[in-house]
């Protein structure tokens, strides 16, 4: 899967901490779809890992 993020930011000199701030929301957001992704994949595996009985 491939996820792109496009946005246009226009700031003063001084608004740095505006930048930041976004950066790191920015991170966040893609640090929680890594996640669910990955989460994703474990379910998937588990659906498709034979299970083994001991008799």
């Amino acid at each position: 899967m491939f996820v792109s993020l496009q946005f246009k930011l226009e700031l003063k000199k001084e608004d740095t901490g505006k930048l930041i701030k976004l950066m790191h929301k920015q991170s966040c957001a893609i640090r929680v779809a890594y996640n669910m992704l990955k989460d994703l994949e474990k379910e998937k595996t588990k659906k498709h890992t034979p299970k083994y009985t001991t008799d």
